[in-house]
């Protein structure tokens, strides 16, 4: 930031309290989506933000994301583990957040671990207030050394802030958090970005799918088990046997990619799967999809999935996360158990065998999405809790 914009920037902090967003990220998912789009909205309001990432490559789309919604974006020195490269990072923490002195640092993390020494930077330098947003449940094995740090950390915390009800009460009760200083704010979208209205011409031709073949697709981060990718392929190896027109596409990339490629050429879905890899041009890939399906074993959210019910496409999901919120079974979209495959493959042949139960599925799901995930109410939600936690004398 040049010196000319840090000095306008401090001659409107007196006006709202400045916010700093912290996000533990290393690469671009639903939970940097969510980041990006409070950016974008606190920022409309007329607030300061901050913003520090991380300089890894994985975080380049959100960097850049950031600074074009106006967030003045802060980049860490390389993570490392000596008592070096942790004092470096604290020093550069403290340095950051002094700028933004009596202000509220807003942490985002995708698990419940980590955050005690941004924590105590911002102790240090000033900070009014330390909010956090839990994207994820808690996963087990969870030590008692684990839940005692939570408990640590959250004495610190005006407030924590879950994605979603479930999530909260899986919090609740897998670490006994206080329910007092918990507050469930939903995630919101851009619905002029994800819009029926998005075209998704040229799609087929540049993936090289048949012009008339259904197509079922999901969008994912390929580096966790728990995102069930492995069970939309054995989903896609069903119904090709029932129906050998059908097209899959896998949208996302990471580590376990070549895995997953070598599943798909297993079950001899090489010709019928398409991994579009990593893409800024989500909505028209999912403006392309006959159905969508979110097979997860368990989320926070997820984003990807209110994506696709916001441009109306009929979906099929396993109830975690926000999808027992907005997916009602038979009304808003279908829902499958966990791990079974063999449903999901039911589900999504129901769909691709009554295209006019799926349309009014997926125009419903629009509907509820935009009742009660608005990027508006959402950036309200949280900007009330700023108020609340870190009041202007």
């Amino acid at each position: 930031m040049t010196p000319a914009a840090y000095t306008a920037a401090r001659a409107v902090q007196s006006a709202a309290t400045p916010v700093v967003l912290f996000s533990n990220s290393s690469g671009m998912g639903g939970m940097e989506a969510h980041v990006l789009q409070l950016a974008r909205g606190l920022v409309v309001r007329g607030l300061i933000v901050g913003a520090i990432c991380s300089p890894d490559e994985g975080v380049r789309e959100l960097r850049d994301g950031l600074r074009d919604a106006g967030a003045i974006v802060h980049v860490l020195p390389d993570r490392g583990r000596s008592a070096l490269g942790v004092a470096r990072r604290l020093t550069s923490l403290v340095a950051t957040l002094g700028r933004y002195r009596g202000g509220v640092l807003h942490m985002h993390y995708g698990g419940y671990g980590g955050g005690e020494l941004v924590q105590l930077a911002a102790l240090v330098a000033g900070m009014k207030a330390v909010v956090r947003t839990e994207h994820v449940p808690p996963v087990p094995p969870i030590s008692a050394l684990g839940r005692a740090r939570v408990h640590l950390r959250d004495r610190f915390l005006a407030r924590v802030l879950y994605v979603s009800e479930q999530n909260r009460d899986e919090h609740l009760r897998s670490l006994g958090r206080d329910a007092r200083r918990g507050v469930v704010i939903r995630s919101g979208l851009d619905f002029t970005q994800f819009s029926p209205a998005v075209s998704a011409a040229g799609v087929r031709a540049e993936l090289d799918l048949p012009m008339d073949a259904p197509i079922v697709g999901t969008v994912s981060r390929l580096d966790e088990q728990r995102k069930g990718i492995t069970d939309f392929l054995e989903m896609a190896s069903r119904v090709r046997a029932d129906l050998p027109a059908a097209r899959f596409i896998v949208v996302g990339d990471g580590t376990l990619r070549p895995a997953l490629e070598r599943r798909a050429h297993e079950l001899g879905l090489a010709e019928s799967v398409v991994f579009a890899g990593a893409r800024t041009d989500i909505p028209r890939l999912l403006a392309a999809m006959s159905v969508f399906v979110m097979p997860s074993l368990w989320e926070g959210g997820p984003i990807t999935l209110l994506e696709a019910m916001a441009m109306g496409r009929p979906v099929v999901s396993t109830p975690v996360g926000l999808a027992p919120d907005v997916v009602h079974d038979g009304e808003t979209g279908l829902l499958a158990p966990l791990r079974d495959p063999a449903a999901l493959a039911r589900a999504v042949l129901e769909l691709l065998r009554d295209p006019a139960r799926a349309s009014r599925l997926g125009s419903a799901g629009r509907v509820a999405v935009a009742s009660a995930f608005s990027l508006e109410t959402m950036v309200e939600a949280v900007a009330r809790v700023y108020s609340e936690v870190a009041p202007r004398s």
